[in-house]
């Protein structure tokens, strides 16, 4: 489990994320329950509202995730991953 994880820094460390933090948590939930409404994301972060939103920015800033409207309601957003290098690292040590 070590490893995998030290692996699994490495790969988001290399595109300036730090698993570790909020947006870790984020990047984590999206891997265990694939794509997510922001409301899911919020309270699994355990962080404030500001800071979450703070940090889903800088996911997207960065192209790690991206935010779509939820086909099934109109009024909330969806986040997913992208095809980042650092997400298709993960691909491969699964």
């Amino acid at each position: 489990m070590k490893k995998i994880l030290s692996q699994f820094a490495a790969a988001f460390g290399q595109a300036g994320i730090q698993v570790f933090t909020v947006e870790g948590r984020i990047i984590i939930h999206l891997i265990s329950h694939g794509e997510s409404r922001i409301k899911e994301l919020l309270l699994a972060s355990g962080s404030s509202y500001r800071g979450f939103y703070l940090a889903l920015e800088r996911l997207k800033a960065k192209g790690i995730v991206t935010s779509e409207l939820d086909p099934h309601d109109r009024r909330a957003r969806r986040i997913k991953l992208t095809q980042h290098d650092a997400t298709r690292k993960l691909d491969e040590l699964a």
